[in-house]
């Protein structure tokens, strides 16, 4: 058994496959850890629809196991991240071996671990949205949700010196967030429109990011963000959220929705052997392949008490 898919809702089926390389440009990749979302949890469960049977899994490492030319970029037992690009269908990387074109895939630095690595996606995509608000240098910022996203989003906003305020009701991220070095982590309560108010000398702020993946209520965009102020819809976990019109079209806000951050996978590898971001806080239990099953069974659980139900699976 080397390929684990989801075979209906809630029903993990192991099958066997060959992977082998037939193209010069391919290369062949040893699955080392996966990283297993919210996103794929909602699949397993049957909450977001899909064609049945399918291997889930966007994000993973691995080790390049064979080529079959030379090349000064990638070699056999070159450690790589897997793009989240290639994850369509039912090729998902929860499986022992891959083959991908070679220039698709990222050679991790040495001073890069594997564990680090698994957020490349969420760097990528926070790099995306920043970028994609032009926040700039001295900006106060928003952050709705305190999710692994959300506190990476507020790290990358203090790196390019702008000024992050994280807002969430999970005591746990915001001691996370503490940690990190934030300083602005506000509880979403009652008192929470009066402290953006005094943070930003009575303006509130004009770039705000709202993370799905923490499942804050949406309404709180309201209480922290000013008139035309530009909105950014994100999260690596798809959820049903709905924006409400009347606040959004009283406001004239400028709503965008951004999801995919493939573009700045270099400059994430890049920021993470700088050690520009903290990670040593993110701790994610850890399972063996082939005990999977077992593993998104006890996650869906805690997804619906919501709790943290994220985990990594371990291949070797």
């Amino acid at each position: 058994m080397n390929n684990w898919q989801i075979i209906e809702p809630k029903r993990l089926g192991g099958i066997t496959t060959t992977e082998n390389l037939e193209n010069v440009d391919h290369v062949k990749i040893k699955t080392t850890k996966c990283f297993i979302s919210a996103n794929d949890l909602n699949l397993f469960k049957g909450d977001l629809k899909r064609e049945y049977p399918f291997t889930p899994c966007s994000i993973a490492v691995g080790q390049v196991v064979e080529t079959l030319k030379e090349s000064n970029y990638i070699n056999k037992g070159s450690k790589v991240y897997l793009p989240t690009s290639f994850c369509n269908g039912a090729n998902g990387y929860l499986r022992d071996f891959v083959i991908l074109p070679s220039n698709e895939v990222f050679v991790l630095p040495e001073t890069v671990s594997e564990d680090d690595a698994l957020f490349i996606n969420h760097i990528s995509l926070a790099i995306t949205i920043i970028d994609k608000l032009n926040i700039e240098r001295g900006n106060h910022v928003a952050i709705v949700g305190g999710s692994f996203l959300a506190n990476i989003i507020a790290q990358l906003l203090m790196y390019y010196q702008s000024v992050p305020i994280l807002i969430d009701s999970n005591e746990k991220n915001l001691d996370i967030a503490h940690k990190t070095n934030v300083y602005y982590t506000l509880v979403a309560d009652k008192n929470l429109e009066s402290e953006v108010l005094s943070i930003t000398g009575g303006r509130k702020c004009r770039k705000v990011i709202y993370v799905s993946d923490s499942n804050a209520s949406i309404d709180i965009i309201d209480k922290v963000a000013c008139d035309e102020a530009q909105v950014g819809v994100t999260g690596i976990t798809t959820t049903k959220s709905k924006l409400s019109c009347s606040f959004a079209f009283d406001k004239q806000l400028n709503v965008t929705f951004i999801k995919d951050g493939s573009e700045n996978v270099e400059t994430a590898i890049n920021l993470l052997a700088q050690k520009a971001i903290i990670l040593s806080y993110f701790k994610l239990p850890t399972f063996k392949f082939e005990y999977a099953p077992k593993h998104f069974e006890n996650a869906i659980l805690k997804l619906e008490e919501k709790q943290d139900a994220e985990f990594i699976i371990d291949m070797l």
